[in-house]
């Protein structure tokens, strides 16, 4: 086997398994680096500028569990067709094909159907809606509007749920910021669900924003003001909006999607995601957001398992870009996920990606993964912050120093032959030991593309190779276009409030007489 050389000076620690997943091949001996099993469920993160192999680790990784069965999410926010075309092509060799899940998000002919909105209660709903606005740690001033979006979608959500319906993001737009259709939901739980919960929690809610049209003595004083409700949930009627129309609607509008996160989580489904973050960067990363508290959700449903129900390989889940979408709430996914047998791996570019959520989510980060890869950096304030999670080591310096003489005296105004030939030598061998970073700065600057610096449990140092892993030629010849595996849809009963939006439209119904 061929060593490809390093440019650092760097001793790779022991061997830390001889069976998991292949991180790489050691610099100095070629050895492989396996991660245990047992290990994956800490977490991990790598970092690394564009182009230097967080791809390619990626990629490994995504073979190593395709091939051995588990369950895997990945999320892409390049939008890479070859990577999608590369996912299929190991899965059909495999012979899992049958297990791929697409959302894609650029091409909704191509696409499985996802519903973000659809599973969970109406707090979590309402929660993984949130997730798209700024956290309060970010933006305290808007507090107010966050907590009356979450009892606004609380209230609709709970009161569709109590009737039996589906629903998607359009469905919850129209019922925000439309007096007829909010009116003919409480109107319906009135009718059929008079004494529910949902039923009192919609009407009390909706009795705020009723009257004050300067008139509250006249008939008026009951209807909806829909001037005050959308000054105070416009914005989250907007994303939703945005969300259930469009290519981004084409793929999330299903109300018996072919995705549910939870059930592919539970049959080791193969999901690839793909964000348009180049073309629709605020709604890409606002979608992935809600896909992530999904996420969340899902694991807080595994983690009331008993163990036995639970899969025997942990479940991975490669957030790619990460530092584009990621949120505060997914400090908990990186705290307790471990209990679950979820293995999750943030990978992003630069500190400035975590610090942009809050210097608290990326101290959080660092404390709650074991494995920490860093591949080529450039920023300062990056490369200065790898070196410090590396830490520092004692290293001893060993100074060695020789010195000669030689003098020769021959006095010349003496008549008798005197004279003095003298010589000396000195041979001195100093150490000491001193303590400085077992990586520097400058080293993370040298790291060669496909090359990267592995750190475990905060001690044991790698200098490793990452294997690229290639489909043949022959293989690539064989290649089919991507089919997307359709499910059985359930037949459910759903709102269907943007099909008859007719009925709620002024200008349809002035038509119509």
């Amino acid at each position: 086997m061929h060593l490809f050389r390093s440019k650092l000076n760097i001793r790779s620690s022991d061997l830390l398994s001889n069976d998991g997943m292949l991180i790489g091949y050691t610099t100095d001996r070629g050895r492989a680096v396996r991660l245990p099993d047992e290990a994956l469920p800490y977490h991990g993160m790598v970092a690394g500028r564009s182009g230097y192999g967080k791809t390619t680790f990626a990629r490994l990784m995504m073979l190593q569990q395709i091939i051995r069965g588990g369950g895997l999410l990945m999320i892409d926010a390049k939008l890479d067709s070859d990577d999608m075309s590369w996912v299929a092509q190991v899965a059909r060799w495999a012979g899992r094909y049958q297990d791929m899940q697409f959302i894609n998000l650029g091409d909704p002919a191509n696409s499985n159907s996802y519903n973000s909105v659809l599973e969970g209660d109406p707090d979590e709903v309402a929660d993984r809606i949130l997730t798209s606005l700024p956290a309060p740690e970010v933006a305290p001033a808007a507090e107010h509007y966050r907590q009356s979006a979450k009892q606004a979608l609380g209230a609709i959500v709970g009161g569709v749920q109590a009737l039996g319906l589906a629903y998607n993001c359009i469905d919850l737009s129209i019922l925000l910021h439309n007096e007829r259709a909010l009116s003919e939901l409480e109107e319906r739980l009135r009718s059929v669900l008079p004494h529910h919960p949902a039923t009192k929690n919609l009407s009390l809610w909706i009795e705020q924003y009723r009257g004050g049209f300067g008139n509250d003595t006249g008939p008026a004083s009951a209807r909806i003001n829909m001037k005050r409700l959308k000054e105070t949930l416009g914005g989250i009627a907007g994303r939703l909006h945005a969300f259930g129309t469009g290519t981004f609607g084409e793929v999330g509008s299903s109300y018996s999607p072919d995705v549910r996160l939870f059930d592919s989580m539970m049959s080791n489904k193969i999901t690839y995601v793909s964000l348009p973050t180049m073309g629709k960067d605020e709604s890409a990363r606002n979608f992935a957001k809600m896909l992530l508290a999904d996420l969340r959700s899902a694991i807080a449903r595994i983690q009331q398992l008993p163990k036995s129900h639970r899969s025997r390989i942990p479940y991975l889940a490669l957030l790619d870009e990460f530092g584009a979408y990621a949120l505060m709430a997914m400090n908990r996914v990186f705290e307790q996920a471990r209990s679950a047998g979820i293995s999750v791996w943030a990978m992003f570019q630069s500190i400035a990606n975590l610090d942009a959520v809050s210097p608290d989510f990326r101290d959080m980060l660092e404390e709650n993964t074991d494995t920490k890869l860093f591949f080529k950096l450039a920023s300062p304030k990056t490369t200065e912050e790898a070196a410090k999670m590396i830490g520092k080591g004692t290293f001893s310096k060993t100074t060695i120093s020789a010195t000669s003489r030689a003098s020769e005296s021959t006095p010349k105004i003496t008549p008798a032959p005197e004279g003095g030939l003298s010589t000396d030598a000195g041979y001195a061998i100093a150490e000491s030991e001193e303590e400085q970073y077992r990586v520097t700065e400058d080293d993370l600057k040298k790291v060669d593309r496909g090359e990267c610096i592995m750190l475990y449990q905060g001690c044991e140092l790698f200098n490793l190779r990452i294997p690229n892993i290639t489909i043949s030629k022959w293989l690539s010849s064989k290649a089919v276009p991507i089919r997307v595996n359709r499910t059985k849809r359930k037949q459910v009963k759903g709102c269907d409030y943007f099909k008859n939006a007719d009925r709620y439209l002024t200008a349809a119904k002035a038509a119509r007489a």
